[in-house]
């Protein structure tokens, strides 16, 4: 079950991109494929390369010498989960005429080294961070070097989630290709022994909690009752309470149903976002004040059917379902095997609940299931210390130009930078706010404080652009800010 509970939640990092733009027009793009090694760092396999998928946007870039370049850092998916949602490059593009890129990330979406063959244990040995900002390093090399009006421009990267760290350790990593970045919604922290275990839980709780005491209390206590009730073998009231397509009959249906229950809790306070999306499931905008209402209204005298209800605004929004299938939870897009590969390399995220600081049934970080896991899918274990000696953790005060933005909402913000390391290592904390929403198009429906963040963001930017150009002697070709 904590294995499950793991995978689930790496799982929900991984995808929280896919929810739909909200109406605004994209911009056309052109389609590019780039000539890309396969391993930056063995000289005995090179030249061995690989066809990487990327795409650009030229419609706001004024073609003026030393335009800048915002590039997104892609991440664990398709390059165009990205390209469809995440609105605010294009209008930070608009802003300072800039031209735009998207990268996709080795082993995601169709850029593939070893093509079908590419996950195979031995071959998914080159899915590393290392490895994909060398790729985004080289490839923007090739792009300036091929374009004379970008050869000297300044580079801005943008990303969200895992891309939002692949953007802060690619400033910190080529400062000399990257001016700047934009890191939404980075857990850089979020690893054992460098932040609590238990934080993204609790965040998640607290959640439920500003919703209403009642809803998170209420939710805990239904976890409790459905231990109570599995222990004691009394599957068919858990059937009954949960209206399941087929009868609970065992401890391992228990572990199904809780694992049902967390999925729909946390990614409805990840995906927290002020109005309607469509993730894999439709949601309703404040989808946990949605999910509270029916735990609230009758939890005191239906506690587990008010829950299942709860959960239904996560499952069964349109209301057309009449049962809920618990044992198919997961309903991330598959990523192969490359997240979780990376899962047991690099990235091993923490996630783990107690039942006291949070409303979950306890679930502690058990590092020897993980790596027992790991050997058996994969043939390595967690190494859970390199990533703090390689990327710094926060001790990164020698190099400078990163925005770190996190929703107060967002599970994921306990494993951000959420204090200023510096004047140019800039931390935003945004009420109001879920997984990433600044990076996502301007709605009407945004809460004021992702507004001014958006402004905030845009405004640090222009700043660290003028002072590239200043540096460099060069004329300053951005437009003149709107008022």
């Amino acid at each position: 079950a904590r294995m499950k509970q793991f995978i689930l939640v790496l799982a929900a990092l991984a995808t929280l991109f896919v929810v739909s733009s909200c109406g605004q027009q994209l911009p056309p793009y052109t389609l590019g494929w780039f000539d890309q090694y396969t391993d930056h760092f063995n000289f005995a396999t090179q030249p061995q390369k690989w066809q990487q998928r990327w795409l650009y946007v030229d419609q706001y870039w004024n073609k003026q010498q030393g335009a800048p370049i915002l590039f997104y850092s892609g991440n664990e998916g398709d390059i165009f989960m990205f390209y469809n949602n995440t609105g605010f490059i294009f209008e930070l593009a608009q802003q300072f005429g800039a031209y735009v890129i998207f990268a996709e990330h080795r082993y995601y979406g169709e850029s593939l080294p070893y093509g079908s063959n590419s996950f195979t244990p031995q071959n998914l040995a080159l899915c590393t961070v290392e490895q994909a900002l060398a790729d985004y390093a080289v490839l923007l090399t090739d792009v300036k070097k091929k374009n004379p009006l970008l050869a000297n421009s300044p580079v801005i990267t943008v990303g969200g989630s895992y891309g939002g760290m692949l953007s802060a350790w690619f400033r910190i990593k080529y400062p000399h290709i990257v001016e700047g970045a934009l890191a939404a919604s980075a857990p850089i922290l979020q690893f054992h022994g460098v932040r609590s275990d238990y934080i993204f839980y609790q965040i998640v709780t607290q959640d439920y909690a500003a919703a209403s005491p009642f809803c998170s209390t209420r939710i805990q206590k239904a976890f409790q009752t459905i231990a109570s009730l599995g222990k004691q073998g009394q599957y068919s009231q858990l059937t009954k309470s949960f209206r399941t397509c087929r009868p609970i009959q065992s401890a391992s249906d228990v572990d199904a149903l809780n694992n049902w229950l967390n999925t729909a809790f946390t990614y409805m306070a990840m995906t927290d976002y002020p109005y309607p999306t469509n993730f894999l499931q439709p949601l309703p905008g404040w989808p946990v004040n949605a999910a509270c209402q029916p735990i609230v209204a009758r939890g005191s005298t239906d506690l587990l059917g008010s829950v299942a209800d709860g959960a239904g605004v996560y499952y069964n929004t349109s209301g057309s379902l009449s049962c809920f299938d618990i044992w198919n939870a997961d309903i991330s897009p598959s990523l192969g095997n490359a997240w979780n590969y990376q899962a047991c390399t690099e990235l091993n995220l923490n996630t783990a609940s107690n039942g006291v600081t949070d409303m979950f049934p306890p679930a502690p970080f058990d590092e020897k299931a993980i790596a027992a896991s790991c050997v058996q899918q994969f043939g390595v274990t967690p190494r859970d210390d390199w990533i703090m000696t390689w990327s710094g953790g926060l001790n990164i005060t020698a190099s400078s130009n990163i925005i770190f933005s996190n929703g107060k909402l967002d599970p994921w913000s306990g494993g951000g930078v959420l204090t200023s390391l510096s004047d140019s290592l800039i931390a935003i904390q945004i009420d109001q706010a879920a997984h990433h929403l600044d990076l996502r198009f301007s709605d009407p429906r945004d809460p004021q404080s992702v507004v001014m963040a958006r402004k905030q963001e845009a405004s640090i930017l222009r700043q660290w652009l003028g002072t590239f150009y200043a540096r460099n002697k060069m004329n300053n070709p951005l437009p003149t800010p709107r008022q």
